[in-house]
């Protein structure tokens, strides 16, 4: 759920105090709870500041106090700087005189275990009896640069000047580490992007990363959000705030650590915060508009395109350069980060020839040379205006001021501003802090890596379509099962269903299945082979055995009724009794599908974020392939024809070598149903797998699946490997 309106209120004050508390000042301000006191007042902090220490009168030439509860007035924030030890009496004492939240910076809590992460559970019990909010433990604070509230001990609190101006939008940043939070706005700040807020969680004892991503997006001064997280504690979460961030158009840019097993420890042991499957997130960062980076460059990237105002309408992007070599390295970059640099029209080649030397060329990109630079702002006006590009990208060396003598910056502004549609600069010198100051200021950001460039831009495009696809719902197929009747029949306790048994959970979502009977005895196999007619496949069934093919456990093509009888004792016999311990509930006789092409499709319902629907290349290879797309629940038939788009075996529906096109819209339709049937059932079925599914030129069957239940709610979990005993 999302954040609720009272909590929101908590972080809007918090965040904005007026009479603040410094729990444990001091005067030596290299220590962080002098250095806390010395950034607050020095970054310009309009309101009241009043040190808290029993050991002296006056600290940093403020009046002192021994407690929080002898302030006059109360307060409204403390920043708490004390030894681990002393933490949770600090904490009593604020709520008793009734402060309304707490940036806690000591550290040795949860991360360190044992004994003090019994302490911060004292914390969030404190927290959740008095109602006193809590960033950290473990924390770096915030900076609230609208209101001048530097409320941390970071360093790049003081990189921008004290009286530089305060933006009326700009990028708020949350991060669970404060190191990479503060990085994240120093290196912004050298880039010109405007900064709105910068706060660091910690070990979120009370308020998490996420809720202050909430309680942002409501603050019409931030236009995007840049998060560092390393885990969600509470996955409910993260869904809400990004349908909220797209609904309002926030572009919301995540770096999520924990892709690989090492960065998973370092994730637990550094904040005592549990990293989510990393596909989990990756589905839904792709299906709600979330913009994942890999590093703290790119992240600024990106967060410098979206500064400039516009998003691109599509993926043509125009080029205009003073250096020809260089603006053909960057149409490599443009076009590998999967955009287009088209031919420009002999109308819009005829209007910009006669303002280039005759040598230079206008075809896209245009290139003006070193001798037109004169020209740039009558080009980059035509490109602007013109339809036939949705993007423009300036190559200059901007390494000084005196570099962009060239340009007339009333020129350019107006341009831009015309042009909806991104302008952007790529120097390939280093760009002076001056050029940079002044190009934010017109409307632009510049690059300084082409694959930068390129990929900020790529991440326009697929931002605007991701919000395209926002609030485009369709009912899918069929209405919804019912969860009750789906489940009916079935064992109540954890377990691992047959295939029999998936299938007919399958049936109840009106997903087609193969005709087929279960048959405990030969001559009941050849019987139920005689009804479905033709060549059957017998397949031995027990729960303890999901993976027959790898067992032996299924023969295909069987005709006659010597070769069943003859099928029936092989499984029964020789495959049974090299599998002792299973529990067998008989032999499955199949009527062999009509082939197709062989896919999957599945759902896992994850602790963090509910069901996760799959769909990929299926059959025996689909570990070694691991050609899937993930998506989490509901998806409506837009979202599946997109998920099977993505795919690299859609060239094969579509019918490659000459072959067939394979029927992709019913394939689809059989991922809407597994998706409303995961979501009917997820309070028990907590997998589904499809596979394969057999996708033809007139529709698709399921030819195997399997499922496992957790227990109904009134039973106590057992580990799978005891199902059948």
């Amino acid at each position: 759920m999302t954040t609720t309106t009272s909590q929101s209120a908590d972080i809007a004050r918090l965040l904005s105090p007026g009479r603040i508390a410094v729990v444990g000042a001091s005067d030596d301000i290299v220590r962080i709870r002098g250095r806390v006191m010395h950034l607050l007042l020095k970054r310009g902090y309009t309101g009241e500041v009043f040190p808290v220490t029993p050991s002296r009168a006056e600290v940093q030439g403020l009046k002192a106090y021994p407690r929080v509860g002898d302030v006059p007035g109360g307060v409204d924030l403390a920043l708490v700087a004390v030894p681990a030890n002393l933490v949770l009496g600090v904490l009593e004492d604020c709520a008793a005189a009734r402060v309304g939240a707490a940036v806690i910076f000591s550290s040795g809590f949860a991360e360190e275990g044992g004994e003090m992460a019994e302490v911060q559970a004292q914390m969030v019990a404190l927290s959740r009896r008095t109602g006193l909010r809590i960033i950290g433990p473990n924390a770096m604070g915030f900076y609230n640069i609208l209101d001048r509230t530097a409320a941390t001990f970071s360093p790049a609190a003081e990189i921008a000047p004290v009286d530089a101006p305060v933006p009326d939008q700009g990028v708020a940043v949350v991060a669970q580490s404060g190191g990479l939070g503060f990085a994240l706005y120093n290196r912004g700040v050298r880039r010109s992007l405007p900064f709105t807020h910068v706060v660091a969680t910690g070990n979120e004892a009370d308020l998490e990363a996420l809720d202050f991503a909430d309680a942002l997006l409501d603050d019409p001064r931030v236009a995007q959000l840049m998060m560092f997280i390393e885990g969600v504690k509470n996955g409910d979460k993260l869904i809400p705030v990004a349908k909220k961030a797209a609904r309002l158009g926030k572009p919301v840019i995540m770096a999520k650590v924990g892709r690989s097993p090492a960065a998973r420890r370092a994730a637990a042991s550094h904040t005592a915060s549990l990293t989510g499957s990393d596909a989990a997130y990756d589905a839904i960062f792709d299906r709600y508009g979330v913009i994942r980076a890999d590093d703290q460059d790119e992240m600024i990237d990106i967060a410098a395109a979206f500064s400039v105002g516009s998003l691109p309408r599509g993926r043509r992007v125009a080029i205009v350069t003073s250096s020809g070599g260089s603006g053909s390295w960057m149409a490599d970059a443009i076009e590998q980060a999967g955009l287009s640099v088209p031919l420009l029209s002999d109308e819009l080649q005829a209007r910009i020839r006669p303002l280039i030397p005759s040598y230079g060329a206008t075809q896209n990109p245009v290139d003006i040379t070193a001798q037109g630079l004169s020209a740039f702002d009558t080009v980059i006006e035509a490109l602007a205006d013109s339809t036939e590009a949705d993007a423009v990208v300036i190559v200059a060396p901007l390494g000084s001021v005196g570099a962009v003598a060239a340009f007339s910056p009333e020129a350019l502004k107006a341009a831009i501003a015309k042009a909806g549609k991104p302008v952007v600069f790529y120097s390939y010198t280093p760009p002076s802090p001056e050029v940079a100051a002044l190009m934010a200021g017109l409307g632009t950001t510049i690059f300084t890596t082409l694959t930068g460039c390129a990929a900020a831009l790529a991440h326009l495009v697929r931002y605007r379509e991701a919000l395209e696809r926002q609030g485009q719902a369709d009912a899918g197929p069929a209405a919804a099962p019912d969860g009750r009747a789906a489940l009916a029949g079935l064992p109540a306790g954890a377990c691992v269903l047959t295939e029999v048994q998936a299938k007919r959970l399958l049936a109840t979502a009106g997903i087609p299945v193969t005709d087929e009977e279960l048959v405990t005895g030969a001559d009941a196999a050849v019987a139920a082979a005689a009804r479905l007619g033709g060549r059957v496949a017998l397949k031995l069934m027990s729960p303890q055995l999901p993976h027959k093919t790898d067992a032996g456990a299924v023969l295909l093509n069987i005709e006659g009724e010597a070769a069943i009888r003859d099928g029936y004792a092989r499984l029964t016999g020789p495959v049974a009794a090299a599998l002792p311990g299973i529990d067998i509930h008989g032999v499955l006789v199949q009527r062999m599908a009509a082939p197709g092409i062989e896919m999957i499709a599945g759902v896992t319902v994850d602790p963090d974020f509910g069901p996760l629907v799959m769909v990929g290349a299926g059959g025996i290879f689909v570990e070694i392939l691991k050609d899937v797309a993930v998506s989490p629940a509901p998806v409506d038939r837009a979202e599946a024809l997109r998920m099977i788009g993505r795919l690299k075996s859609m060239a094969l529906l579509n019918g490659a070598r000459g072959r067939p096109r394979a029927d992709i819209e019913a394939l689809a339709d059989l991922v809407v149903r597994l998706s409303d049937l995961a979501l009917a059932t997820a309070d028990r079925v907590q997998e589904i797998d499809v596979n394969p599914i057999f996708v033809r030129p007139d529709g698709v069957v399921a030819v195997d699946a399997l499922a496992r239940l957790a227990p109904a709610a009134a039973e106590t979990p057992q580990p799978l490997a005891a199902a059948g005993e």
